[in-house]
C-alpha cells in the first residue's frame, strides 16, 4: 500500500549529480539548520562525495569523515541519511545506516540507552527497509541494551511502512504482555495512521477506540488520518463523531482535517455549508490556509450570500490572502450594485480601497456606475470615477456605458468630458 522509493540510477551522469548535490544541499540546510556555518560547508561537501562516489566507498567515506565532521553529539550521520533519502537514495542511505550499527557494536554504548538504535531503525522505516531495522532491533537484544517501548514503537513503524502487518501486530501483541514496554500513544497512531493508507474504516476505528480504551488520546496526526480516511471511505457519520471528539479534546485541527471537514458539510448540509464552516471556524478561532480560503471564496462568490461574503472577508487575514479578500470585497460590491443599495455600496467600496485593494475586471466597476445611474446619482458618481481614477484604467465597455447614460439624461457636458476621457484613453 506504500510506493516504494526509486532504486538508485546507475551509471549516473555528471548532470544528474550535480543536480542531487543541489537537491542534498538544499535538504541539508533544513536538516542541519542548528550547526555552524563551517560545519555546514563540511556536511555539504561530504554529501556531494556521498553522491558522487559507488556505493561501496560509502562506509569508507563515513569512516574517514568521522576525524574531520564537527559531531559534538555523535548524530552527524543522521542530516546525511536524510538528505541521502530525501533525494532519492536510499541504497546509500541504508549504507548509512549500516555503517552507523558497525560503529555502535565497535564502539559498545551504555546498556541503558537504546536511543542509537532506535535512531536507526526510524530511518529503517522511511527508507523501508524492514530487513534492516530487524538486525538493528535484534542487535540491539543481543548487545544487552534495555529494551523500551520507543524501539517497539519504531519496529512497528518500520514494518507497517512495508506493509507488513502481520509482524506489526505480533510487535504489539509482545508489548502488552511485558510491563516495561508497554503500548502508548505512538502505538495507536502508527496503526491508525497505516490503516488509514489502507482505507480499512473499521480497523481504524478499532484501533481508535483501542485507543482510548487504553487511557490514550491519538495525537493530530492520527485524528487527520482518521477523519481523512473516514471521508475518502464516504464513512461520514465516523468522519463527524471522531472531530466532535477532537474538538472536546480542545486540539486545533490541521488545515487538511479543515479541509475534509468542509467536504464533509458539504456532502451534507447543501445548504448552510459555508455558513456553518465559517462559524466553527470562527468560534474555535482556528486558522486557514490558501487552498481552503480560495475554496470558501469560490463557494461564497457562487452562492451570492452577502452576509456570508461579509463572514468570510471578517474571518481570513487580509495580508495573508490578499486575492481572495479582493474578490470578496468586489463580490460584495456587485451584489450591493445589483440590489441598488447605494448606501451599502458606497460604503463596501470605500473599504475595500482602505484596504488598499482595487477591483479586478470592469464588471463589476460597470455594475456601479449601472446603479449610479438608476438612481440618478450623477455627483456621487462622478466622485466615484475621480476616486479610482488614478488606480483603475477604464475599459472600452466601461466607458460605453458612461456615453449612453449621459446621453439619455442629456447630461452634455459630462458626456463631453467622458469623451475626451474616453480618446485620450485610446478608445475613438
Amino acid at each position: 500500500y506504500l510506493k516504494s522509493q526509486a532504486e538508485t540510477a546507475a551509471g549516473s551522469s555528471s548532470m544528474a549529480v550535480a543536480a542531487a548535490r543541489r537537491r542534498l544541499w538544499r535538504g541539508m540546510r533544513t536538516a542541519a539548520a542548528a550547526t555552524t556555518a563551517s560545519g555546514e560547508e563540511l556536511y555539504a561537501s561530504l554529501l556531494s562525495r556521498l553522491v558522487a562516489e559507488p556505493e561501496c566507498r560509502v562506509k569508507a567515506s563515513m569512516e574517514e569523515a568521522t576525524s574531520s565532521v564537527p559531531h559534538r553529539d555523535g548524530a552527524f550521520w543522521e542530516p546525511l541519511a536524510a538528505a541521502l533519502v530525501r533525494a532519492s537514495y536510499p541504497a546509500k542511505a541504508h549504507l548509512v545506516l549500516e555503517w552507523k550499527l558497525e560503529r555502535l557494536l565497535k564502539e559498545g554504548v551504555n546498556s541503558y540507552n537504546c536511543e542509537p538504535y532506535s535512531t536507526i531503525i526510524r530511518f529503517c522505516g522511511e527508507t523501508r527497509n524492514a530487513a534492516l531495522g530487524m538486525r538493528v532491533f535484534e542487535c540491539a537484544e543481543a548487545q544487552g541494551i534495555q529494551l523500551n517501548t520507543d524501539i517497539f514503537n519504531a519496529l512497528i513503524n518500520t514494518f507497517l511502512s512495508v506493509g507488513d502487518l502481520l509482524a506489526a501486530v505480533t510487535l504489539y501483541e509482545t508489548m502488552e504482555g511485558i510491563e516495561d514496554y508497554k503500548p502508548d500513544r505512538a502505538t495507536y497512531d502508527a496503526f491508525i495512521s497505516a490503516f488509514s493508507w489502507l482505507r480499512s474504516g473499521d480497523a481504524m476505528m478499532s484501533w481508535y477506540l483501542a485507543a482510548k480504551n487504553a487511557g490514550f488520546v491519538p495525537g493530530i496526526q492520527a485524528f487527520e488520518s482518521l477523519i481523512v480516511g473516514f471521508v475518502m471511505l464516504n464513512k461520514l457519520d465516523d468522519a463527524e463523531l471522531v472531530f466532535k471528539e477532537m474538538v472536546s479534546f480542545e486540539m486545533k485541527p490541521t488545515c487538511t482535517i479543515l479541509e475534509a471537514k468542509l467536504e464533509v458539510l458539504s456532502r451534507t448540509e447543501e445548504g448552510n455549508r459555508v455558513k456553518s464552516f465559517i462559524k466553527l471556524v470562527s468560534d474555535g478561532d482556528w486558522e486557514l490556509n490558501k487552498a481552503l480560503v480560495d475554496r470558501l471564496t469560490r463557494l461564497c462568490l457562487d452562492g451570492g450570500e452577502v452576509d456570508i461574503m461579509e463572514q468570510l472577508l471578517a474571518l481570513i487575514q487580509k495580508e495573508a490572502h490578499f486575492s481572495s479578500a479582493t474578490q470578496l470585497h468586489c463580490g460584495i460590491i456587485r451584489f450591493y450594485a445589483s440590489a441598488d443599495l447605494l448606501s451599502d455600496m458606497e460604503h463596501a467600496i470605500d473599504r475595500m480601497l482602505d484596504d488598499g485593494m482595487m477591483f479586478l475586471c470592469p464588471e463589476d466597476v460597470e455594475a456601479v456606475i449601472c446603479s449610479y445611474f438608476r438612481h440618478k446619482a450623477f455627483d456621487r458618481l462622478e466622485m466615484f470615477l475621480n476616486r479610482i481614477r488614478s488606480l483603475y484604467m477604464l475599459t472600452r465597455s466601461s466607458y460605453d456605458i458612461l456615453v449612453a447614460g449621459f446621453q439619455r439624461f442629456d447630461l452634455h457636458q459630462r458626456l463631453e468630458a467622458t469623451i475626451k476621457d474616453m480618446r485620450e484613453a485610446g478608445f475613438a
